[in-house]
C-alpha cells in the first residue's frame, strides 16, 4: 500500500496545494474578522468601564483581554476546522476517483443510503427501528456499481432517572425523570457491491459470538434474517460466522471453499464486526462495524501546514477508503462464481 500511496501523493500533491490556497483565503478573512472583534471588544470595554463610572485598573484589564483573546482565539480554531473539513471532504472525494478511475464518482457528505436498500437487506426490522445515516459515496468500480456510507440503525431506550436539587431553604427535592437514549443495534459502515450474477435467495452471514447470541435471542424482533442455518466447512469461518438462507443448495454453492477462504482475508484489511448479506438480485452487503467515513472526514489536513503531518493525514484517509475498494478486490465479486 506504501508505494501506491506515494504514486498518489507525487501525482496529486497539486491538489493538495489547492486545498491550501482555498484553505488560506478563508483563513485570512477568519483573522482580520477575528481581530476586529477582538478591538471591538476591548473598545466597548473602556467605554462601559469609563461610562459607568468604574475606573480602569491594570489587573481587571488585564484578565479581560486575556479573556477575551482566549475565546476568540478558540472560536477562530473552530471556525478554521471547519473550512479546512470542507477541503477535506472534497480531498475525500478526489481519492475515490483517484482509486476507482470513475470521474462521475459522488461524495456526499450530508446524504444518506436510500431507506429502501437497508429494508432489501431484509435484515434490519425498520418497522421496530430506526435508521439513519451520512457519508454517501457512490461508484462504479471495475464496471460495478459500488456504495459506501455510514449507517446507524437503532431504537430508543427509555430510562427512569432521579434528578436532586434543593429549594431556597435547603430541603431535599427528588424528580423522577424518564430518560431517552438510543440503543445501537449497529453503528458502521454499509458496503454494497453488484454481484456478476443473479442470487436467487437471501443468504446472510451473523456474527457468531456470545454477544450476538444474546442479542438475536432477546430482541429478535429487531434482527429479521430468515432462513435455515448452512454449516460451513471451513471451521475459521465458523467461529465467526452463522449462516442462513431459504435455499440450502444454492449457499453453499455461493460460498465454496475459494469465496470463504476470500472472506476470511476481509479481517486482514477491515477487522470490524460484519454482517454479511447476499441479497437476492445482484447485489451484496457488508454491515461493518467500528468503521466510519466520518472518522476520515474529520481527519482533517493540519490547520497550521506541516509536510509530514500532511502526509500522515493524506495516508490515513487514502488507506482507509483504498481497504473500501479493497472488498471488491478481495472477494473477486465479478467473478462468474454465482448462481444464474
Amino acid at each position: 500500500m506504501d508505494n501506491t500511496f506515494n504514486i498518489f501523493y507525487a501525482k496529486n500533491k497539486q491538489l493538495i496545494d489547492k486545498h491550501y490556497s482555498n484553505f488560506n483565503i478563508q483563513r485570512n478573512k477568519y483573522i482580520l474578522g477575528f481581530i476586529g472583534a477582538f478591538i471591538a471588544f476591548i473598545v466597548l470595554y473602556f467605554i462601559l468601564m469609563i461610562s459607568l463610572g468604574f475606573s480602569i485598573t491594570f489587573l481587571p484589564t488585564f484578565v479581560f483581554i486575556v479573556l477575551c483573546g482566549i475565546v476568540l482565539s478558540y472560536l477562530l480554531y473552530i471556525a478554521l476546522k471547519r473550512e479546512m473539513i470542507v477541503e477535506n471532504e472534497k480531498l475525500i472525494k478526489e481519492i475515490v476517483t483517484y482509486i476507482s478511475h470513475d470521474k462521475n464518482a459522488s461524495y456526499e457528505p450530508n446524504k444518506r443510503i436510500k431507506e429502501d436498500n437497508i429494508k432489501e437487506m431484509e435484515l434490519f426490522d425498520l418497522n421496530n427501528l430506526k435508521y439513519n445515516g451520512r457519508n454517501t459515496i457512490l461508484v462504479n468500480y471495475k464496471g460495478n456499481n459500488m456504495s459506501f456510507a455510514d449507517m446507524e440503525v437503532y431504537y430508543i431506550k427509555e430510562k427512569l432517572v432521579e434528578e436532586t436539587s434543593y429549594d431556597d431553604n435547603g430541603n431535599k427535592i427528588v424528580k423522577q425523570k424518564i430518560k431517552k437514549f438510543k440503543k445501537y443495534i449497529f453503528d458502521g459502515c454499509y458496503i454494497s457491491a453488484t454481484l456478476n450474477k443473479r442470487i436467487a435467495e437471501h443468504i446472510y452471514m451473523i456474527p457468531n459470538n456470545i454477544s450476538d447470541l444474546l442479542l438475536n435471542g432477546a430482541i429478535r424482533d429487531y434482527i429479521t434474517y430468515s432462513g435455515d442455518e448452512v454449516k460451513l466447512e471451513n471451521l475459521d469461518l465458523s467461529k465467526k460466522y452463522k449462516v442462513y438462507s431459504d435455499d440450502e443448495i444454492q449457499a453453499r454453492y455461493v460460498l465454496s471453499m475459494s469465496l470463504m477462504e476470500r472472506i476470511n482475508k476481509i479481517d486482514n484489511e477491515l477487522s470490524g464486526k460484519k454482517y454479511i448479506v447476499f441479497k437476492e438480485g445482484r447485489r451484496f452487503v457488508i454491515c461493518l462495524e467500528d468503521f466510519k467515513i466520518e472518522d476520515l472526514r474529520k481527519s482533517t489536513l493540519p490547520i497550521i501546514r506541516n509536510e509530514e503531518k500532511e502526509i500522515e493525514s493524506v495516508k490515513y484517509i487514502y488507506s482507509n477508503i483504498l481497504k473500501l475498494f479493497k472488498v471488491y478486490d478481495i472477494l473477486d465479486l465479478g467473478n462468474d462464481l454465482y448462481v444464474d
